[in-house]
């Protein structure tokens, strides 16, 4: 049987350009930015009546899509560093300081070394143009090397995050990569929604028995699928601006030079109005919001 999949609807704001892109905000790091983008579908356009080719039996589909916005249980943040320096040893100490003095500074705000793991990414040779030569050849030489870390912090305080900024910044480190957000029991999770969307298809196989004298007899299920949106899968980022337009001429002197436009960022979480049931509504803070997909066979009887 095939399905349909159309798009989740997106708020539409007044701006000049409205980028499909994932964007950072205080809790999403600049890997939103930067980084993956994720399309949201609906798991199917809702056709709920078909026949199988086999023996052209009339078929019955019952669906049910039900969203549950989990609160997470804790969140680990990403930093990343790096330091130039002319020897790879040097480069190494560089960092290790820099990481220590963010380390330090953690242990105050209330982050235990204990829950902080420093990750060697990398240590890069660094070339670089050397002035031309008498006969005008410009060559490459090693200037230096440069080490790169990651160090994750794990903590459960939301309000953290701040702090944690604070503390990198003041040992040079500006480079929020991400934040994952950490839920301990998704077993649990998925067993509410696959009884929440058995309710659903309960009553819907009720209604229609009652309202049109519909008798079913249940096959299979035929589709079960579960989906896990993390909120830096749902930042959308656009421009405020509008720039006019400039006729260009023939003049070789003529340049036009744009100023630098100021991007922003939001929120956009799924929309709940796709959703049969929506369990825990969202309320002001990002959270997980975990969905079911559940389609039913039936055959009908007489």
């Amino acid at each position: 049987m095939k399905l349909i999949r159309i798009h989740l609807p997106v708020v539409a704001l007044v701006v000049l350009a409205l980028g499909a892109m994932n964007a950072s905000a205080q809790e999403a790091g600049n890997r939103g930015v930067y980084g993956r983008s994720t399309e949201r579908r609906n798991p199917s356009g809702g056709v709920t009546y078909g026949a199988e080719n086999k023996d052209l039996v009339p078929v019955q589909f019952i669906e049910a899509y039900v969203l549950l916005n989990a609160t997470p249980d804790e969140f680990v943040a990403v930093f990343g560093v790096a330091q130039e320096a002319p020897t790879a040893v040097e480069s190494n100490q560089k960092v290790n300081a820099r990481i220590e003095q963010f380390l330090s500074a953690d242990d105050k705000v209330g982050v235990s070394r204990s829950n902080s793991y420093v990750d060697m990414i990398t240590q890069n040779r660094v070339y670089n143009f050397a002035p031309a030569s008498a006969d005008g050849t410009i060559r490459e030489k090693l200037t230096g090397f440069e080490t790169k870390k990651t160090i994750a912090v794990r903590y459960k305080d939301r309000s953290l995050l701040e702090k944690l900024v604070a503390a990198a910044a003041q040992a040079s480190i500006f480079d929020l990569i991400k934040v994952d957000y950490v839920i301990n029991d998704l077993a649990k999770i998925r067993s509410r929604l696959l009884e929440e969307a058995s309710n659903v298809i309960n009553k819907k196989e009720d209604n229609y028995a009652r309202s049109l004298s519909l008798k079913f007899k249940r096959n299979a299920v035929f589709q079960e699928t579960y989906a896990t949106f993390y909120p830096d899968q749902l930042y959308q980022n656009y421009t405020a601006a509008e720039s006019g337009s400039v006729e260009q001429s023939d003049d070789a002197r003529t340049r036009v030079v744009h100023e630098r436009k100021s991007s922003t960022s939001y929120l956009e979480p799924l929309d709940k109005s796709a959703f049969d049931v929506v369990i825990n509504p969202a309320g002001l803070e990002p959270t997980v919001q975990c969905t079911l997909y559940l389609k039913v066979r039936y055959s009908l009887t007489l």
